[in-house]
């Protein structure tokens, strides 16, 4: 596969997919003794997936494996009529859910970019019953992880000018490498400081330096696990791999400049070098070096709301290299700001748009307190 590497990557043997089983199902799902695993996949992740099944039966849980096949799901959406009623889960899948103690899930279809060419009207109906699984997975009280290998197929990689090998073997290492006690507990800090504190500046020597405003909003921790805490909340799922805080903004605060170091991978495509002017709360105006058409095709169709800088997340992970596909705001000290709805995040802007830049080795403060420098997390 041709294409930039994947920074730290390159150089690193991979991970053998029993090493991925070990720390999804032992540490981050935490699975035990007697526990009903329920695992699916699609055949790229079919590897992972076995190697998991294996692990759980040495550890004495009741694992099954359920599995979409590409070429059968391409051939439904091609010549089966009303997706919605054949991708919807069947009573006995339902049944499978609720009986189920931990989930771990490897996404797909492996050909994302022609999932993402799909009518909008097919790809809604072909998601439809996500906010029910959502729902049931919360009356369940289950613990589940949603694996990141799952989007690092080939076809994927080659949209976003990567080398697919590379891009897996970076996830696998942050998933075998990570240590999640220690991510909680700077996660936890970090949230900690975010929920208490007033005003946020983050600068850059890019000439990043962007100030604003907190609304003691309850900040989002993904730490890689799932604890009794989580699942009272709510909070059935992880990543994997994890490590973010993310918080609401106020919505009218925010206000300077904002230059991307590393690269956001957006649902229009890959950009680089986003640069946007902020004032009273939102973008004014905005630049990039690579993918300005990518992000202006979706922020012009996109409705009210879309320019609302709303979100901002701070990286934990310390063995996550720069730039890494769909985890680029997992960096350790890496700050993503982003524009759009963050109602799911406990904020007021409803705008189902969302886009990012990511600042690294940034430096931020809460009311006048170092929060991060430079990566390091204080």
């Amino acid at each position: 596969m041709g294409g930039q590497n994947v920074p730290d990557a390159m150089a690193l043997p991979e991970p053998t997919p029993e090493s991925v089983a070990a720390a999804l199902v032992g540490r981050a799902l935490g699975v035990r003794r007697g526990e009903n695993l329920l695992i699916e996949t699609w055949d790229h992740g079919l590897p992972y997936a076995a190697a998991c099944v294996v692990r759980a039966r040495e550890l004495g849980a009741r694992p099954m494996l359920v599995v979409e096949n590409e070429a059968a799901f391409w051939s439904s959406v091609e010549n089966v009529p009303r997706p919605a009623q054949w991708s919807r889960p069947g009573a006995h899948e339902w049944a499978a859910l609720a009986r189920t103690d931990a989930y771990l899930f490897f996404p797909g279809p492996a050909d994302r970019p022609r999932f993402r060419a799909l009518p909008p009207k097919v790809r809604a109906a072909v998601t439809a019953y996500n906010a029910e699984w959502y729902r049931r997975a919360r009356v369940a009280r289950l613990r589940g992880v949603r694996c990141l290998l799952g989007y690092a197929s080939d076809a994927a990689a080659m949209r976003w000018g990567v080398s697919g090998a590379e891009w897996r073997r970076a996830l696998a290492h942050a998933i075998v490498e990570a240590r999640l006690p220690a991510i909680a507990r700077s996660g936890r800090s970090l949230a900690a400081k975010l929920k208490r504190g007033r005003v946020v500046r983050i600068t850059a020597p890019n000439g990043t330096d962007v100030t604003l405003r907190l609304r003691g909003r309850v900040p989002v921790l993904d730490d890689g696990l799932v604890g009794r805490e989580d699942v009272s909340l709510g909070h059935n799922m992880t990543v994997a791999p994890p490590g973010t805080v993310v918080v609401a903004v106020d919505e009218g605060s925010a206000r300077g400049t904002a230059i991307a170091n590393r690269p956001s991978f957006l649902s229009a495509g890959r950009v680089e070098g986003g640069e946007w002017e902020i004032a009273a709360g939102r973008v004014t105006g905005y630049r990039y070096t690579a993918g300005q058409a990518e992000f202006e095709s979706a922020y012009r169709a996109a409705p009210r709301g879309r320019d609302v800088v709303s979100i901002l997340s701070v990286g934990l992970h310390p063995t996550l290299g720069p730039g890494v596909p769909q985890a680029e705001d997992q960096e350790a000290g890496a700050v993503t700001l982003g524009i759009g709805g963050n109602e799911e995040y406990g904020g007021r802007n409803r705008c189902p748009f969302m886009s990012w830049i990511v600042i690294g080795e940034a430096t931020v403060s809460v009311d006048g307190r170092p929060l991060c420098d430079r990566g390091q997390l204080f």
